[in-house]
């Protein structure tokens, strides 16, 4: 009878999972597994849930488990690769999946789960090799040619990156993820016709964000919006919303009554757009007024924004002028280039899939400080958050005692925004402080992962979004020592220059 519940509570826990109902899931699996506690493919399953919850350390345990009980398990040995990959074990997780490939050696996915692996490991050419090993064994395999058409990008190969993704959506034409990734190779490239279209797949992609505000209707066209009452919410980070806030005035010229939902930390820095929009960080009352709804990075759909025609006025943000001049006392007068600096954009702890994109865009502080002896600058960290800021703070005498540390100036963006407006530049890695700088119109060198996001367009040092902004990219992954270089020399000349004037 037990066996026949636990086959009933496995195939009904399976369904969960394929339909994303993580936690009906795991409730089904604990009770199989309070009827049989050595059975290893109840833990395998519960292991696959943790993961997909983003409780790797637990993953990692149950799927151990797992192996102990059945080590001939190619599909846990697999698993077991994917969690340590998702660790950033990534050696570890080779081994595993070779155990895989071993045991079962035409099972394709274990052949496209090394090849992930490989991807993070910057070995990008073997990679190519096993997804065109799990290509042969499964020839309609549709995310191994999405993944390859990822490492194609990587390698600079963004034709044959195009054709791949083109198979996998003609092979899968509901395999959202192969969009998604078209659409950062389209926009990476200029092409914003076609990419801003599949960049509408972010909502049905892996690890989707929810699309808020459903029961409105969709703003699906700018025509006939004229005196219609339209809620535009943020729906990314910081730095998208100040990039993209840009769009809320030629919306509003329409002649459309706008509600602009943002993040609570940028109500007071985003208050200039209060002179156009209502300005909310929620909204608790009925909707039922609102005749539209859109999320903020859809309106460059809506407008047809070509690089041509990207909204790049600027300053399209003010600070606050008695801020402003609050820190002008506390801001080093004399003939040295003012100069402010972010070098860690953090992690967003809710956000688990982006932990390892945030590991490649930072720099670490022993890094950095190979600019503090530029001659002629003052240096100011606009660092905030830890571990960047505490470490710093340990830090500070022994590997960069001439930085002036404002953390405990700012409070909040519109803080920022005043100091910034009181340098002269500022050196950021990719993170909302660099958005902040180009969106008050400050000069900004923004240093940039090999890896780049794709609005700074590939191939370029300057941005059609921010026209004072200067982009450093990283020429091979990991490497910011050649982009250092490049800053010191660079920083050398403009304060020599700064110092003539």
């Amino acid at each position: 009878m037990s066996l026949t519940t636990i086959t009933i509570l496995l195939n009904n826990a399976l369904s969960h999972i394929q339909i994303g109902e993580f936690d009906k899931a795991d409730e089904l699996l604990v009770k199989a597994e309070a009827l049989d506690a050595s059975n290893p493919d109840i833990l395998r399953l519960l292991s696959v849930v943790a993961a997909m919850k983003f409780d790797y350390v637990r993953a990692l345990e149950l799927i151990n488990r797992s192996i102990s009980l059945a080590p001939d398990n190619a599909l846990a040995h697999s698993n077991r690769g994917n969690i340590l990959k998702e660790l950033h074990r990534l050696e570890e997780a080779l081994i595993s999946l070779e155990a895989a490939i071993e045991l079962a050696p035409e099972y394709a996915e274990a052949y496209n789960n090394k090849s992930n692996v490989l991807q993070d490991l910057h070995r990008y050419e073997e990679a190519l090799q096993w997804y065109d090993k799990a290509i042969s064994l499964m020839p309609d395999y549709a995310e191994a040619y999405s993944n390859k058409g990822n490492a194609l990008e990587l390698l600079h190969r963004h034709q044959e990156a195009m054709e791949c993704f083109d198979i996998a959506t003609a092979i899968n034409p509901q395999y959202v993820d192969a969009y998604w990734h078209k659409a950062l190779g389209q926009l990476s490239g200029g092409n914003y016709e076609t990419g801003w279209q599949n960049y509408e797949a972010r909502w049905f992609k892996s690890h989707a964000s929810k699309l808020l505000y459903s029961n409105i209707p969709r703003l699906e066209a700018l025509q006939n919006i004229a005196g219609k009452q339209i809620l535009i919410w943020a729906e990314q980070g910081l730095g998208d919303t100040l990039q993209f806030c840009r769009y809320i005035k030629p919306l509003v010229d329409l002649d459309a009554s706008v509600t602009f939902v943002v993040q609570k930390p940028l109500m007071k820095v985003l208050g200039s757009l209060r002179s156009c929009c209502t300005l909310v960080d929620s909204i608790d009352s009925e909707l039922k007024h609102f005749d539209y709804q859109s999320p903020l990075l859809s309106l460059p759909l809506l407008f047809e924004t070509n690089v041509e025609t990207i909204p790049a006025g600027i300053p399209y943000l003010a600070c606050d002028q008695d801020k402003k001049a609050q820190f002008e006392s506390r801001v080093a007068k004399g003939r040295n280039l003012r100069v402010g600096v972010v070098w860690n954009g953090g992690f967003r702890v809710d956000h688990p899939e982006l932990w390892a994109i945030n590991k490649r865009r930072n720099i670490e502080l022993e890094q950095i400080t190979k600019l503090k002896d530029v001659p002629g600058v003052d240096f100011y960290s606009l660092q905030k958050g830890d571990p960047a800021e505490s470490e710093l703070i340990t830090k500070k005498d022994e590997l960069w005692p001439n930085i002036i540390n404002c953390a405990q100036w700012l409070d909040d963006f519109s803080d920022t925004a005043a100091l910034i407006e009181n340098l002269d530049l500022i050196i950021s890695v990719d993170t909302s402080t660099a958005h902040l700088a180009g969106a008050l119109g400050k000069p900004v060198w923004i240093l940039n992962r090999y890896d780049s996001c794709w609005r700074w367009l590939r191939g370029r040092s300057d941005s059609p979004w921010y026209p004072t902004a200067k982009i450093y990219q990283q020429p091979k992954p990991g490497d910011w020592d050649s982009v250092l270089e490049q800053v010191k020399i660079d920083l050398s000349a403009l304060a020599l220059q700064h110092l003539n004037q």
